[in-house]
């Protein structure tokens, strides 16, 4: 299995940036509008807009690896706009599909998030339909992320082309300076892993000795035993909290995880919370699913540490159907945290 270095995360629940990045400490209320306080509220920030790729700047060459932002905090990344991006003939090739994004967050020598650019935005290997959300979207030859990233002393956000030939596209950021960054108030990091799930043990999907939030995950899946994603769809998602030895949250399938119920028949999801990005037919008998969570509403919070568990434990059927066949996946976690990567 490829594992991206595994990031730890905070101490208590996470809150959200409105425009003036005004934080409660409650809840993460992304998708709520903003109350006319909030939104009258003046002189308590300053927006910045970056381009990249474009316009004379330093573009996306073979083995380039070009900053995007690099800034003295406090402050907060408030969105990102990545355009469809090209090698050659059309776009979402292999070389954009291969794009690096990394963030480094107040000097820290590790990468906080390291992951393909386009999985990062929620255009898994390319290949998400068109969809939207509260998080992130992907539209007519675009995509927008819109995960608060606040920063308390410097961030630095880079983007690599690792292949031979050059990708053609361009990005525009929008961050806002700020007085200060609450201590409760932790960074944006990601957990991204690929590799094969087993249906005969279970399979750590998370895991975090430390408190954090966790906003946001996806998970891409596949097999040619069934069709809309059956049998793999009836794995449980189980998180044990803070040394439970029982599972605190746990959900019987992960179609009801992702916001369905038996199976993904239809290539549509709950667009605001639970879009479905992939939902395609392999060979007669097999499906590739891609499905995504916003928990704008719903975060899970954990104060010392997390282990987050996919298992056919209770399912011995389906595992039965499924044998022994290695099941490809990708999945990415997105979560805040005040820990060092």
């Amino acid at each position: 299995m490829n594992t991206y270095p595994m990031k730890s995360p905070v101490k208590s629940r996470i809150v959200t940036v409105l425009s003036v990045f005004t934080l409660t400490s409650a809840l993460l209320m992304a998708d709520n509008l903003p109350s006319w306080q909030d939104l009258s509220t003046v002189g308590k920030a300053k927006t910045h807009g970056m381009t990249a790729f474009w316009g004379g700047l330093p573009e996306l060459t073979p083995k380039a690896k070009i900053t995007v932002l690099d800034v003295a905090g406090p402050g907060v990344v408030t969105s990102f706009h990545v355009s469809a991006m090209a090698a050659g003939e059309g776009f979402g090739s292999a070389p954009v599909a291969g794009l690096i994004l990394r963030v480094f967050y107040d000097g820290q020598a590790g990468a906080a998030i390291e992951m393909p650019l386009m999985d990062f935005v929620g255009d898994i290997e390319c290949k998400s339909q068109y969809f939207t959300s509260v998080f992130m979207s992907k539209v007519k030859e675009s995509h927008n992320f819109r995960i608060p990233m606040p920063f308390r002393n410097h961030v630095k956000i880079e983007v690599e082309n690792p292949s031979d030939v050059k990708v053609t596209g361009y990005i525009e950021l929008t961050y806002d300076s700020l007085d200060a960054i609450p201590a409760e108030c932790g960074t944006l990091r990601v957990n991204y892993r690929t590799g094969n799930l087993s249906a005969q043990t279970p399979n750590t999907m998370f895991e975090s000795g430390t408190a954090g939030v966790i906003v946001a995950h996806w998970l891409q899946y596949e097999t040619d035993k069934a069709l809309n994603g059956q049998l793999i769809c009836e794995a449980d998602q189980q998180f044990f909290l803070d040394g439970d030895t029982v599972p605190t949250l746990q959900s019987m399938g992960s179609e009801d995880f992702y916001g369905g119920s038996w199976g993904f028949i239809e290539p549509q999801g709950d667009v605001h919370y639970t879009p479905v990005l992939r939902h395609e037919t392999l060979g007669t008998t097999g499906s590739r699913i891609a499905v995504l969570r916003c928990r704008s509403r719903d975060a899970i919070s954990f104060r010392t540490s997390c282990r987050w568990i996919l298992t056919w434990a209770n399912d011995g059927w389906a595992a039965t159907a499924l044998g022994t066949t290695p099941i490809p996946y990708r999945h990415c976690v997105y979560y805040y945290s005040n820990a060092t990567p």
